[in-house]
């Protein structure tokens, strides 16, 4: 039989745990300023690279250069496109702003969810999300209600059936959610 001692002390122990934290942010920290350093320099090249190019432009443009009538209708051509794609970029953002996101709630059903409690199958429509699955206790399936009770950013109401709670254990469950239509918008675009 094996016999270990411990003979750091507790206080020695800590302090070089905190050490170890601590030269990790730091490590953490100089990370980031390498990023930002990096992120600077392809900032500024490229805006110096832009700054050049307008600066030809300009030159050419006063020396009338860019007066051929076919270099012209190419640059009208590109200017057509360029006008297509935005009004198809805007078709695409109306539809996209009109979009609903369940991810918020699918990441808060899993916060909330408790061990006991699988989800089986889930059904959408328009802001009711009907949730389908199975409780091993009752007072898991009663443990569930609450948590979705008290996310009211979320869920406004929790229906479920009295018929879901006559039985003591392996419950099938069904229950409605009603969500709050904010948080099914996206928050960024």
């Amino acid at each position: 039989m094996k016999t270990l001692l411990n003979l750091l002390p507790e206080e020695r122990r800590a302090a070089i745990q905190k050490h170890l934290r601590s030269r990790f942010l730091l490590w953490q920290l100089f990370l980031l300023f390498v990023l930002e350093v990096f992120y600077l320099a392809i900032v500024v090249s490229i805006y110096l690279v832009l700054d050049f190019q307008q600066r030809a432009l300009l030159a050419t443009g006063e020396n009338g250069t860019l007066s051929s009538p076919a270099e012209e209708r190419r640059l009208n051509e590109y200017e057509e496109k360029i006008k297509e794609t935005n009004e198809l970029v805007g078709v695409i953002g109306k539809i996209d702003r009109s979009h609903r996101y369940f991810y918020k709630v699918f990441v808060l059903l899993d916060l909330l969810l408790p061990p006991g409690v699988t989800i089986d199958h889930i059904q959408t429509k328009e802001y009711t999300l009907s949730v389908f699955g199975r409780a091993a206790k009752r007072e898991d399936l009663l443990l569930l209600d609450q948590k979705l009770k008290s996310a009211e950013a979320c869920i406004a109401t929790v229906d479920i059936p009295i018929s879901n709670l006559f039985s003591q254990e392996n419950i099938d469950f069904q229950m409605d959610l009603t969500l709050v239509p904010d948080c099914l918008k996206k928050d960024t675009l």
